[in-house]
């Protein structure tokens, strides 16, 4: 009974190969498996965004890792930020530093997102800071 345990064992192996085998799928089929499909846009609120989204899976579809991450890539959408109005230094405690403030905001007027104008300013700051002995 012994010489039957490892024929049987290797006939059940080959056997559970070749169902995994039958069950890949093959061809045209394994051509159309990695990547992302287009969404069925009927089940979403926001009809023109699932539409963007599934133009850009299409024009992105040819791209693989990093470069697909890269192209899907949307970039988040930034609230209109007017800059601050130069203060009137005439009644401030600490004049100078009102004036690099003045200075720094005059430098960075152009600036439209509050996160790259806050950047700037402090950058204004600092440079004029080193500056002075």
């Amino acid at each position: 009974m012994k010489p039957y345990l490892p024929a049987l064992a290797a006939a059940l192996i080959a056997a559970t190969f070749s169902t995994a085998a039958a069950a890949m799928p093959s061809g045209a089929v394994m051509e159309k498996m990695p990547g992302t499909y287009p969404m069925d846009c009927a089940k979403w609120k926001d009809k023109a965004r699932c539409a963007a989204l599934n133009q850009a899976i299409e024009s992105c579809r040819s791209k693989t890792d990093d470069e697909w991450r890269a192209c899907m890539h949307f970039p988040a959408p930034t609230a209109k930020f007017t800059p601050p109005k130069p203060r009137d230094c005439s009644m401030a405690r600490n004049k100078e530093r009102c004036e690099a403030h003045v200075l720094a905001l005059a430098a960075c007027k152009n600036i439209l997102t509050r996160a790259e104008h806050r950047k700037c300013v402090a950058g204004q700051l600092q440079e004029l800071a080193t500056k002075r002995p």
